[in-house]
Order: structure tokens, then sequence, then C-alpha cells
């Protein structure tokens, strides 16, 4: 990206612009983990457990990338296949 000049990396400082020398920045990856959700069809809970055991087979998506791991954050959000629809909402004045 930054040799198609889709974004500047170099530092906002002038100082640091001066030299073109590359602000601080750190790539986050996004990891899906497995929600706990019971009111699957047993098919959609074997597809989910298969996903999981082809992860663990897998390359980590950072070391997929070619990231250097220090500039890396790893946030973990829960993989939500299905929404619970039978809530109801309370207004309070």
């Amino acid at each position: 990206m930054v040799k198609n000049s889709e974004i500047d990396i170099t530092s906002k400082y002038e100082s640091l612009r001066e030299h073109k020398i590359a602000g601080d920045f750190r790539f986050v990856v996004v990891e899906k983990v497995m929600s706990t959700s019971y009111s699957l069809k047993f098919i959609e809970r074997c597809t989910m457990v298969y996903y999981q055991i082809l992860k663990n087979f897998s390359v980590p998506e950072e070391k997929g990338f070619g990231l250097d791991l220090s500039f890396v954050t790893v946030e973990k959000v829960p993989l939500v296949v299905d929404i619970p629809t039978d809530f109801e909402l309370k207004r309070i004045q």
C-alpha cells in the first residue's frame, strides 16, 4: 500500500518527516473465537467444530500476513452465528 501511495506512514512530526522516518503504528488482527451459542442445529455445531479444528492447524493470521509480531495486537472477538430475537427492551424515563 505504501508502494502504491495508498497510505503514508511517514511521521507527522516535522523533524522526523524531513528524514522520511516512519511513524509509530500497530497492526490490529481481529481473531474470531467460538461463541457459546446453544441454539444451533446439529449440522451447524459440527460445522463450527470443524472450523475450530481447521483454525488450530492453520497458520496464524499475523504470521500469514508476514507481520513483525512486535507491531501486532491480536483482538479476540466472538464469532456470533445466530442473533437472539426474543428479547424485550424497556424504556427507562
